[in-house]
């Protein structure tokens, strides 16, 4: 008979997903506050009427 696998045996290492986690929400926020004052500097510079 074929060898069952445990159904909730997680294939990743919870170390890993949460620096992958990590990462990524600290590009996220990175690239927000950047993307924040370049479009502030978009509206100083062009008049909107």
């Amino acid at each position: 008979m074929i060898d069952k696998k445990p159904f909730f045996k997680a294939p990743y290492d919870l170390k890993d997903v949460s620096l992958l986690f990590f990462i990524v929400a600290t590009f996220l926020i990175f690239a927000a506050l950047i993307g924040n004052n370049l479009f502030g500097l978009f509206q100083n510079s062009v008049n909107f009427g």
